[in-house]
């Protein structure tokens, strides 16, 4: 009898520890699933979207009021963009010869999509893309790496702040990134994104150097300039009076001057190219043969994208045929200055 006491209290005890594991366990899974959702509730792409709107204007605001004696890391005026015509958290920063007006130059970069939002991670890096000749990357990727290597490992220490990585892709693209953890709160997260946003705009001078030492070819940096045109210049380019027709196309001025005489819409359909209410952008300018609706004939989109990507590669002026039937050839003169 005292055998089978023990042996049934033994019983007990151990039910009794089980179910409170088991409680314990449930407990913490219940506070781990009000804690995602309470996260989801927080971390809404409309609220950074919204957050980052106010940081571009944070941005431009100590751009414009930085003076050249200044010593802060703004000095010199700064371009902030976003994506149009849905902005979202997504914003580049970047200098006028950093040729990054159609957001494919050298920039800094800072974003929180929808894969950010579920990894708990915004995304902070430095950037030199398809607008500048596959050549330039090749040289200006591993030089800048090497310049900032140690100022990146100093700022890896702070370690709520994220670990910065060199990040070479195949295309000569990336140069270094940050992975920002979230905060408590998307306000918390966005003063982690602006204070490694800003750190990284202290690298301007050693980013403009290397340029420069890319680019120690006085000709070619005569030729690059060459290729950045005005809306005033198009403008100017209206094809009357015997002036040659320029318009812009997915951002890319060009000449079709002899194009108009043979499209089927004729000269008005040409000039139309320009106005607001024709581009995909809805912006003056925003005309596009890939996007949006114009983009119906896919066999123009298409031909016109290959003169892009070679106007790209080669950085010099470069024809277009689309062939007899669809008004022949045009020319792409340079890109606009947005």
């Amino acid at each position: 009898d005292v055998f089978h006491t023990a042996v049934s209290n033994n019983s007990r005890d151990i039910m009794c520890i089980l179910t409170t594991k088991s409680a314990a366990a449930a407990s913490a899974a219940a506070a781990a699933e009000i804690k995602t959702q309470q996260h989801q509730q927080q971390h809404q792409q409309a609220h950074y979207d919204d957050l980052f709107h106010l940081l571009a204007v944070r941005l431009r605001s100590s751009s414009s009021s930085s003076s050249p004696s200044s010593s802060s890391p703004d000095v010199g005026i700064w371009e902030v963009r976003q994506e149009k015509p849905h902005p979202g958290a997504y914003l580049h920063v970047s200098r006028f010869n950093w040729r990054d007006y159609n957001m494919n130059g050298i920039h800094l970069e800072a974003y929180v999509l929808n894969k950010q939002i579920q990894a708990k991670e915004a995304v902070v890096a430095l950037h030199c893309e398809s607008g500048w000749p596959l050549e330039f990357r090749q040289k200006f990727v591993p030089q800048i790496s090497e310049r900032i290597h140690g100022r990146l490992e100093g700022w890896s220490c702070y370690r709520e702040y994220g670990t910065w990585k060199f990040h070479v892709s195949k295309g000569m693209m990336s140069v270094c990134e940050v992975r920002v953890p979230f905060g408590a709160s998307p306000d918390e997260t966005m003063e982690r994104i602006e204070r490694q946003l800003r750190r990284l705009m202290t690298l301007s001078p050693d980013i403009d150097d290397v340029i420069a030492n890319c680019l120690h070819d006085e000709a070619e940096q005569e030729n690059i300039s060459s290729l950045i045109l005005t809306k005033e210049q198009v403008r100017k380019n209206d094809g009357l009076e015997d002036r040659p027709l320029w318009a812009v196309i997915d951002g890319y001025v060009t000449d079709c001057t002899e194009f108009a005489k043979f499209h089927p819409g004729g000269l008005g359909k040409i000039l139309a190219t320009d106005e607001k209410q024709t581009g995909w952008t809805g912006e003056e300018f925003g005309f596009s043969l890939t996007r949006g609706s114009n983009a119906h004939f896919p066999k123009t989109g298409r031909v016109f994208q290959e003169g892009m990507r070679k106007f790209d590669k080669l950085q010099s002026q470069v024809e277009v045929n689309f062939g007899k039937d669809d008004g022949g050839a045009i020319t792409i003169l340079g890109k606009l200055l947005l």
